[in-house]
């Protein structure tokens, strides 16, 4: 095919993302500063050849296809600053990870490893753009943000993505591991998967553990238990008794990590009054009702569409 065909061929682009046992994909045309999706597809995790299979297709009549994925690993993280001192002031090792800065205000990383490890499950495809979890919550937090801090979660099932965002800086950020299963499926599901050569680094690379101060004295999760157990009408089911685990775990992950904002000195400090969680998976109005009881916040739940969000971003990229 000659170079002139090509240019004048229409611009695609392939969007997914990993959600529990599925990937979510999209693909559509680009047209100025938005994505005309023309079909969206539910894949099995376990048959990722199919999206290959797709995005094979897709290139062979579409030339100019752009891919992009969120990668939702474990050992990633936001920093409110850019620049080398960021990573020695908040203990990331710079030579560990891949980071971007963002509007010159602050820094998304992640692992090297877990990006070679997110790759590696979709080899033989080229990928334009990886997206942070973070980049991603932030874009859609935009339209929200006032003068005065709020915080911001991004929640999918076993992990959520928490953020302290104003109008001028992100202020504090976090990764709540929820639920083990994630991360041990992320890390140990390469099994199955092609040895990945040169990849001996540590991924012991988080903030370190800190003895953090609770909230209150008060006993909550005993009382979250009970006052949502009155008007669950299945509690005795086993899976509503699960569901009420994972709230709880939910729960007392967010409290931690609030209470490592406002205690930690690396961190400017300021008092949040508003929550906003954006949620890919099925939440409930009572956890958001006994954020605002407990914690004395006002607390909104918001149905959260990465395909939506990847679609605005890869526009502002391409529009570069």
């Amino acid at each position: 095919m000659g170079k002139l065909q090509r240019y004048f061929w229409p611009k695609t682009a392939l969007l997914f993302f990993l959600n529990e046992e599925k990937i979510e994909a999209a693909f559509g045309y680009v047209e100025k500063d938005e994505i005309d999706i023309l079909e969206r597809r539910i894949i099995s995790s376990e048959n990722r050849s199919e999206l290959l299979d797709w995005y094979e297709e897709i290139c062979h009549t579409y030339p100019k296809t752009y891919v992009a994925a969120m990668l939702d690993t474990i050992n990633q993280g936001a920093l409110p600053e850019c620049g080398k001192p960021a990573f020695e002031r908040f203990g990331v090792d710079a030579a560990l990870v891949h980071s971007l800065c963002i509007d010159e205000k602050w820094m998304a990383y992640t692992s090297l490893v877990e990006m070679k490890w997110f790759e590696q499950k979709f080899k033989g495809m080229e990928f334009d753009l990886l997206f942070s979890p973070f980049v991603l919550l932030y874009q859609r937090s935009k339209p929200l943000l006032e003068e005065n801090p709020g915080l911001f979660l991004l929640h999918q099932k076993g992990v959520a993505f928490m953020a302290v965002l104003s109008a001028e800086q992100m202020w504090y950020a976090q990764v709540l591991l929820v639920s083990e299963g994630k991360m041990e499926e992320e890390r140990f599901e390469t099994e199955s998967e092609e040895p990945i050569e040169e990849l001996s680094f540590d991924l012991d690379m988080l903030d370190e553990d800190e003895e953090v101060a609770p909230i209150s004295d008060v006993d909550i999760l005993g009382e979250f238990k009970e006052d949502i157990g009155e008007g669950s009408k299945s509690l005795e089911d086993e899976s509503a008794l699960e569901l009420l685990e994972y709230n709880l775990n939910f729960f007392e992950e967010m409290k931690e990590a609030i209470a490592k904002f406002y205690h930690d000195d690396r961190y400017p400090h300021a008092f949040i009054e508003k929550v906003t969680i954006f949620d890919m998976d099925e939440l409930e109005s009572d956890f958001v009702r006994y954020i605002e009881d407990e914690l004395f916040m006002q607390a909104s739940l918001v149905r959260f569409d990465p395909i939506d969000v990847m679609a605005e971003l890869v526009c502002e990229e391409i529009g570069r």
